[in-house]
């Protein structure tokens, strides 16, 4: 038996919506409450993936297993933040209460190349 592999890279995109960390306040007890923007109305397309490469795993340890690496156009410059709540894996901000209730994963800061950005998502803990 053949398989058949999927060797179209347009096709390995997928949505993505990222809301922006705005602010952060404190409640009346002294916790911080963080403020985030509305994420975007149509996702974004990237390919998104685990992390696999021995650098990356290095890098990140254990925590490796819990995140996914994007390498986006330079074009996004600027765009996303560390901390930014990142909607990955089919998640999407529809009936969300507050902006930023529905993601699932955080972002890492965005590293700029000369061409690409690269940008690390870690997994929310109990999401």
């Amino acid at each position: 038996m053949i398989t058949e592999i999927n060797a179209n890279p347009s096709e390995w995109k997928k949505g993505v919506y990222i809301a922006s960390k705005k602010e952060v306040t404190l409640d009346d007890e002294g916790n911080e409450i963080v403020i985030y923007d509305k994420p975007n109305e149509k996702p974004y397309k990237f390919n998104y993936q685990t992390l696999s490469a021995d650098a990356d795993i290095a890098e990140f340890g254990e925590t490796a297993k819990i995140m996914k690496k994007a390498v986006i156009p330079i074009s996004y410059q600027g765009q996303f933040k560390e901390f930014d709540r990142a909607y990955l894996d089919g998640a999407t901000p529809n009936g969300e209460e507050n902006n930023g209730d529905n993601a699932n994963y955080r972002l890492l800061p965005p590293r700029d190349g000369n061409s690409v950005i690269i940008i690390f998502f870690e997994k929310l803990t109990g999401k």
